[in-house]
């Protein structure tokens, strides 16, 4: 007989490469742009579309090329691994931010006998996140070109780990100082490299924009997301 009180591992990953809400000067949603999300008992899920765009009335907010989102969990040896990529191309939000490619790259590894990496303190969750590989090509803001550095926290090349009990969410960005936020007098302000960890969750948005006047809402690109527990 099987026994359903054994622990398990519990997948949790997705990806969303474009999406816009807009309150003015008209409601708006975003709702082609390809996304993808896994089962708790992990596997492969992937889409991708070449081009999407978002106009309201004859005007365009936003276009992108090629976007695409991937999500992979599965038990590699010794441990549980996920990955949660989301890819665009070419984007141009309201000819103030452009950008040849921007991705989004998030790798958890979790130790599937459940013991602690020897980083790993008492009071940090198990797993070991991964970013260092998202980025920006080319990335334009306000007609400038913005060339922003990985920082030393969620950079790092060797992983970071985060607090298995946080009371309140952790706040940071991806990168250094100069480029984590840009405000445009007359369009709105402009987040870079967006990461929030809680409860062994991490998640990584790589633009976030607050739209001011004359159009009002938020779009977000390039989300990624995962954690790990062993239920």
């Amino acid at each position: 007989m099987q026994n359903t009180n054994a622990k398990r591992f519990i997948f949790s990953a997705y990806a969303n490469t474009v999406s816009a809400v807009l309150q003015e000067p008209a409601k708006a949603f975003l709702s082609d742009a390809p996304s993808a999300a896994i089962p708790t008992t992990g596997g492969l899920s992937s889409h991708s579309k070449e081009t999407i765009s978002l106009m309201i009335e004859s005007h365009e907010v936003l276009r992108a090329g090629r976007v695409s989102a991937t999500v992979l969990a599965e038990k590699r040896g010794n441990n549980y691994v996920t990955l949660a990529t989301s890819t665009v191309e070419n984007l141009n939000i309201l000819d103030v931010i452009t950008a040849d490619a921007i991705v989004s790259r998030i790798i958890s590894v979790f130790p599937a006998d459940g013991s602690r990496l020897e980083r790993c303190s008492a009071d940090d969750h198990k797993a070991l996140f991964h970013l260092a590989r998202s980025r920006f090509e080319n990335l334009k803001i306000d007609g400038k070109l913005r060339e922003c550095e990985l920082g030393s926290k969620f950079g790092k090349e060797a992983g970071f780990f985060v607090k298995q009990c946080e009371e309140q969410p952790v706040h940071g960005s991806l990168f250094a100082e100069g480029c984590t936020e840009f405000q445009i007098p007359h369009f709105g302000a402009i987040r870079v490299g967006q990461v929030d960890a809680y409860s062994g969750k991490v998640v990584l948005t790589m633009l976030r924009v607050e739209l001011g006047c004359p159009i009002v809402g938020t779009v977000s690109v390039c989300d990624a997301s995962t954690n790990g527990v062993d239920g």
